[in-house]
């Protein structure tokens, strides 16, 4: 009886050693070292991570940082219990404090990366999605990994870009670098853009002549004129051809954005250079400019440019006139800039025009005539102060008033002869003179000098003779009145009266 129980002792004690060496075995098989990728299962979880079984004598722990990386464009939700994942064991340690550090991330970039790097060996682009916008360009998500485009790299060179606007946008792009150890991809769409574009120019410069007209849009704006996307290129409004108005702003004539027709005016293929004007889409005023404009019409301007000669003025869009210098004031000038200004509102009239020669004369002294009401304000006898502005063989000429000029003969100069003007008058000399002459319609006025001392010797005159005639009378009734004498006696009244009653 006891040998049996012996015997049952040994065979269990051997079935138990073959058990684990089996299960060693096992184990031993599965050869689980530092970076092997294995599959488990999720057994355990809490706040810090997960335990995985991956057929190891102790459980892998899966720490939650190791789930992803910022490399990864994740889109699979945490793990649950049961799942089963990919992982790579990154840290093992073994003995009777067995150990097991796995990582999910590192499998998962590993598999993605080769992914990449099998497509880009047969394929020159790759299709991206834009995920966000960052500080020098764009993130995006290549094959589930992080890549980036420089700003530089986003649009054809030297245009600028929002990077913000590719956000969930969908597009191709060429590889410009991939790093794997340090995990990087850097990508460019700008090269795609300027191999379309190039061929987009080629085609523009084949199918555009000068004096064709089409449709852009205002890219942007400048102190010197207005860039207009044509969709391949860009051509040059320049500020001279905005428009036929003269000395206007670029932001007056367009805004960015806005939809405009130019007209090809000139193209340079070798320097990518399109001039184009947006005036000479329209009309050119001065063909019609003897229709709208009459000798003897009046307009309103603002004075675009002041010369020695005179002054010119805009009176419509692109109609320019010019103030001769002596039209521009009835009394003399030195410059037209004693009287007009650039910038200035001005009312003027037309003189001439001439469409053929694109030239209108106008004038603004014309409306400001200072003889018109002339007799109203002088009238013949009016004694003046006028201003000695010129003197001349015959005489004298003076100022009444700004535009109005009158002359003194020398033979009005003085009572007694003169023999030159400047012998009793100077240049600028302010003097007293009578009007004796004033002719609107010839726009003369005559005065004297001599005319003042003839009145004064005229009233001298009278005053003597009414003295001499006042002495003369006061002589004859002094001859008239009786003389009486002493010696004679003298009768009152009272005597006569006296006599009277008596008789």
């Amino acid at each position: 009886m006891m040998e049996e129980m012996n015997n049952d002792v040994k065979t269990t004690e051997n079935f138990e050693n073959m058990d684990m060496e089996s299960m060693l075995e096992k184990y031993a098989g599965e050869e689980i070292h530092k970076g092997k990728v294995v599959t488990g299962t999720i057994v355990g979880a809490n706040e810090d991570g997960w335990l995985v079984d991956v057929g190891y004598k102790c459980e892998g722990f899966l720490p939650r940082r190791e789930w992803t990386h910022k490399i990864l464009v994740e889109e699979e939700e945490e793990p649950s219990i049961n799942d089963e994942i990919q992982v790579q064991v990154i840290n093992i340690r073994h003995g009777e404090d067995a150990q097991l550090l796995v990582s999910r991330w590192r499998c998962e970039f590993d598999r993605r990366w080769a992914e990449l790097e099998s497509f880009v060996s047969s394929h020159d682009l790759i299709s991206v999605r834009g995920i966000r916008k960052v500080k020098g360009g764009l993130m995006v998500n290549c094959f589930n990994l992080e890549g980036f485009i420089p700003i530089s790299h986003l649009a054809e060179e030297g245009r600028g870009v929002n990077p913000g606007k590719f956000v969930g946008e969908v597009f191709d792009v060429k590889l410009l670098e991939k790093d794997r150890r340090k995990r990087r991809l850097v990508l460019s769409r700008r090269m795609l853009v300027e191999e379309a574009v190039e061929e987009q120019r080629n085609k523009f410069y084949t199918t555009v002549s000068e004096g064709d007209i089409l449709e852009g849009r205002v890219s942007s704006i400048t102190s010197f004129g207005a860039f207009i996307n044509l969709g391949p290129i860009d051509g040059l409004v320049h500020i001279s051809e905005l428009s036929w108005k003269r000395n206007v702003k670029p932001k007056e004539v367009v805004k960015k954005g806005e939809t405009v027709k130019v007209k090809v005016i000139g193209i340079e293929q070798e320097n990518n250079r399109v001039s184009l004007s947006i005036k000479q889409t329209q009309p050119d005023p001065w063909s019609i400019v003897e229709e709208n404009w009459k000798i003897g019409d009046k307009a309103s301007g603002v004075v675009t440019n002041v010369t020695d000669f005179g002054a010119f003025v805009e009176v419509g869009p692109g109609i320019e006139g010019l103030i001769h210098i002596g039209d521009l004031s009835w009394a003399r000038i030195k410059h037209p800039r004693d009287v007009l200004k650039k910038g200035q509102n001005v009312e003027v009239v037309v003189l001439d025009v001439d469409a053929e020669k694109k030239r209108m004369s106008l004038g603004y002294k014309q409306l400001n005539d200072p003889w018109t009401g002339i007799e109203e304000r002088y009238t013949k006898g009016q004694d003046i102060t006028v201003k000695v502005v010129r003197l001349a063989d015959f005489g004298a000429f003076v100022e009444v008033e700004e535009g109005v000029e009158g002359l003194i003969h020398i033979s009005q100069l003085s009572t007694k002869r003169v023999d030159k003007p400047e012998d009793v008058l100077s240049e600028g000399e302010e003097v007293l003179a009578r009007v004796i002459e004033i002719n609107p319609a010839e726009r003369r006025m005559r005065l004297s000098i001599s005319a003042l001392f003839e009145e004064e010797i005229r009233k001298n005159r009278e005053e003597e003779k009414k003295k001499r005639l006042a002495q003369k009378a006061e002589e004859s009734r002094q001859k008239q009145q009786p003389t009486f004498h002493e010696e004679e006696p003298s009768i009152t009244i009272g005597d006569v009266l006296k006599g009277f009653l008596n008789r």
